[in-house]
C-alpha cells in the first residue's frame, strides 16, 4: 500500500512537472534568481515539500500569488521562505512554478483597484475643477462689483471735492459777510448814539429858544406896556 502511495505520488508529480515545462513557465524560471522575491504562479496551487524532490511530503499548498523568498537552487527545485499567518515556512517547490512577477490575475485586480483610485481621484479633481471654476465667477462678478463700487466712489469723491470747494468759497463769503454785518451793527449803534445826542441837542435847543422867546415878549411887555385911562373915581 505504502508503495501504491508512493507511485501515486511521482505521477501527480510528473503530470505537474509536464504542466510546468511550456515555453512562458520556462522563461520565467530563467528569470528567477536567488534573493528576490517572487511568486507562485497563478495555474494551481503549488505544493511545498520538505525535500528537492517529488518523493518528500508535501509541507502546504502554496495559492497562486503567493509572495515567496528563494534562499537555494538545486537541479529544478528551490528552497524558498514563506510568510502565512504571521510564521515564516520553509520548503522546496519545483522552478518551473515560480515566475519573477506577480500572476497576471493578481496585476489584474491590482490594475483595476488603480484604475478604480484614478477614476475617484479623477472625480475629485473634476469636483475641485468646478468649485474653482464656480468660485472663480463669483469673484470675477464680485471684482465687477467692486470695480462699479470703485468707479462710483471716485465720482462721489469728485463731488465732494467740488462741493467742498465751494463750501470753503461760501464759508469765506459768510464770514465775510458777518464782518460787514458787525461793522453795520457797530456803525449803526454808533449812529443810534448820535442821533440819542442830537435829539438832546436840539431838545436843548428848542427849550432856550423858547425860553428866549418868552423872555423877550415879557421885556417887551414891560417896555411897550400902555398907559391906564384914569376913571371918574379918581378925579374926586
Amino acid at each position: 500500500m505504502a508503495k501504491f502511495n508512493s507511485f501515486k505520488r511521482k505521477v501527480i508529480t510528473a503530470g505537474l512537472s509536464v504542466c510546468f515545462s511550456l515555453p512562458l513557465t520556462a522563461m520565467s524560471n530563467a528569470m528567477a534568481s536567488e534573493g528576490y522575491t517572487h511568486y507562485i504562479s497563478d495555474r494551481v496551487e503549488v505544493p511545498m515539500r520538505r525535500g528537492s524532490g517529488p518523493e518528500y511530503r508535501i509541507e502546504r499548498m502554496l495559492p497562486t500569488g503567493t509572495p515567496i523568498k528563494i534562499l537555494e537552487t538545486t537541479g529544478a527545485w528551490s528552497r524558498v521562505e514563506v510568510k502565512i499567518n504571521n510564521r515564516d515556512w520553509t520548503g522546496w517547490v519545483f522552478q518551473n512554478a515560480i515566475q519573477n512577477e506577480p500572476p497576471a490575475r493578481l496585476q489584474l485586480i491590482e490594475q483595476i483597484e488603480r484604475t478604480q483610485q484614478l477614476n475617484e481621484r479623477f472625480r475629485q479633481l473634476e469636483s475641485e475643477h468646478n468649485t474653482l471654476r464656480e468660485q472663480y465667477t463669483q469673484d470675477k462678478q464680485e471684482l465687477e462689483r467692486i470695480k462699479q463700487a470703485h468707479f462710483e466712489l471716485n465720482n462721489a469723491h469728485d463731488e465732494l471735492k467740488l462741493i467742498s470747494g465751494n463750501a470753503v468759497e461760501m464759508d469765506n463769503r459768510n464770514q465775510e459777510m458777518r464782518q460787514m454785518i458787525n461793522d453795520l451793527e457797530s456803525q449803526n449803534i454808533i449812529m443810534r448814539e448820535q442821533i440819542a445826542k442830537a435829539d438832546d441837542t436840539i431838545k436843548r435847543q428848542w427849550f432856550l429858544t423858547g425860553a428866549g422867546v418868552l423872555l423877550l415878549g415879557l421885556l417887551l411887555g414891560r417896555f411897550f406896556r400902555l398907559p391906564q385911562k384914569r376913571g371918574s373915581w379918581d378925579k374926586i
